[in-house]
């Protein structure tokens, strides 16, 4: 009895989570006066008219290249300054250690909303409104990363550590040599998540970015409501594009993403 309960509650959460991404891909394939006269998205015929009008009649494609360039770039910039973060937390004994720790949990607490005026005041006296650096630079620092990743290296035995040292390591040498390898699952989910959240940001590259052509997919997709006054069915064709590559990124990193989070000890 408890068991069938459990499956049906299961059954019920994936069936509320598939539901949406079902109504949003049978929505694109639908004509948009079929979607404004409420006809039942089951019946009708359906048509790839809004995904080839997606690709040619917008600039889908140097979206989908902005947004590429600023998740790729995000990514590299969360490894390159998540990485030697988490490991000093984690294996070096400092005065604060655990201060400093907190205080890097503590920054997640604070809405991105707060900061963004201070943000654009401050990228406005650099000279870079309107240019993607400006989306990527405020992501680098990932706190999530450097739990994720801190959690990992604190599982690690401290004798590996030791025996490179009488070896005649020296620090960058275990950190580049042993620890970096080990880190693989931990290091990709920080990925993983660094990329869908640089891929789905929306509200601040809307601000800081002003021309069309450098708009990531997000935001580009949302100017269909102006451009062509609020096609929806155009809309739910480019939102469907735009959640591709986030799938496939997932189904290649798939087993790396569910061994980072249990060996981290994060549930999800």
């Amino acid at each position: 009895m408890k068991k069938s309960i459990l499956n049906f509650f299961m059954a019920a959460v994936l069936l509320a989570w598939f539901f949406p991404l079902f109504w949003l891909v049978l929505t694109s394939l639908k004509q948009e006066n079929q979607i404004i006269s409420g006809e039942s998205l089951l019946h009708g015929s359906f048509t790839l008219a809004n995904y080839i009008k997606a690709f040619s009649a917008t600039e889908i494609f140097a979206w989908l290249k902005n947004s590429f360039l600023i998740s790729f770039f995000t990514m590299a910039g969360t490894v390159i300054l998540d990485l030697p973060i988490a490991y000093a937390l984690a294996r070096i004994h400092f005065k604060g250690r655990n201060i400093l720790f907190w205080f890097i949990m503590a920054s997640m607490m604070i809405p991105f909303q707060v900061l963004i005026i201070p943000l654009y005041l401050q990228f406005n006296s650099y000279g870079l409104l309107n240019t993607l650096s400006a989306v990527v630079l405020p992501r680098l620092v990932f706190p999530v990363g450097i739990f994720i990743i801190k959690q990992f290296y604190e599982g690690v035995p401290a004798a590996l550590e030791e025996a490179a040292f009488i070896d005649g390591a020296n620090r960058f040498t275990v950190f580049t040599s042993i620890m970096v390898p080990l880190g693989k699952s931990a290091i990709v989910t920080t990925l993983i998540i660094s990329f869908i959240n640089a891929w789905n940001d929306f509200l601040w590259p809307l601000i800081v970015i002003s021309d069309t052509v450098k708009y990531p997919v997000t935001v580009g997709i949302a100017n269909f409501q102006g451009t062509h006054g609020t096609e929806y069915a155009l809309i739910m064709a480019g939102a469907f594009i735009a959640s591709v590559p986030q799938f496939i990124f997932y189904a290649i990193f798939r087993k790396q993403i569910i061994a980072g989070l249990i060996t981290t000890g994060i549930k999800g």
